[in-house]
């Protein structure tokens, strides 16, 4: 694809492509195709051939999985600047081992994972610094699988609005938030309801502030502490 000045250096600056000489990333560059989704349109399923991996460039994605039932568990909500479906390439008759789709009206870059698995090959160097990656993207996983089986509902909320807080224009730490409540209760792997009950403690308590999609934290020790107790 073409892409645009912009489009470019996002990608040229992400962590899977910084490692790359000017020439190599300028052939990947030239195999990447842009992808435009709907808000709920899917991007592929789980169990279909992994034959790319995605950089969100604007809007939102959402990796999930659904069960016989039919209830669905959002395994992550990707944001621009993010990537996803990078490690599966690594696999033997790579699938995509979870489902995803827009939440919102979203445009990618799709990389086909032949090209990149080629390029690699072709830098020893470049795959020691893509490991590093994926490990340290490893390692975030682990920590978020055991926050969901570990700890109590309470627990979990408090470490998601810390992780997530960030200073706003007057230095408040402020969590912004795009996802629906039910996205948020299912990432956090509990109910709408139950979600609800712990912002109005919270609130309740002093501890945060509710400020339409967003949530204060006038002190962000005190709620760590209310989180640990």
């Amino acid at each position: 694809m073409l892409m645009q000045a912009t489009t470019r250096e996002s990608l040229r600056a992400h962590p899977l492509f910084v490692a790359f000489d000017d020439d190599t990333f300028d052939r990947l560059a030239a195999g990447a195709t842009l992808v435009v989704l709907d808000a709920g349109q899917i991007l592929f399923q789980r169990g279909d051939p992994a034959r790319a991996f995605f950089i969100v460039l604007g809007g939102q994605v959402k990796l999930f999985m659904q069960s016989r039932a039919g209830d669905e568990k959002i395994l992550a909500l990707e944001q621009p600047g993010q990537s996803f479906g990078e490690a599966v390439m690594f696999m033997q008759g790579p699938m995509y081992p979870v489902s995803a789709a827009a939440t919102e009206p979203t445009s990618l870059v799709s990389m086909p994972t032949r090209d990149y698995m080629q390029a690699l090959r072709d830098d020893v160097n470049t795959c020691l610094r893509l490991l590093g990656v994926l490990s340290q993207r490893l390692h975030t996983h682990v920590q978020e699988i055991e926050e969901l089986t570990l700890e109590s509902a309470g627990n979990r909320l408090v470490r998601h609005l810390l992780r997530r807080a960030a200073p706003d224009s007057e230095g408040h730490q402020r969590v912004h938030f795009d996802e629906t409540r039910q996205m948020l209760a299912s990432q956090l792997a509990i109910k709408p309801e139950t979600l609800s009950r712990l912002t109005r403690t919270l609130a309740d308590a002093g501890l945060i502030e509710l400020d339409g999609r967003d949530i204060l934290i006038p002190d962000p020790r005190r709620l760590e502490a209310w989180g640990d107790r």
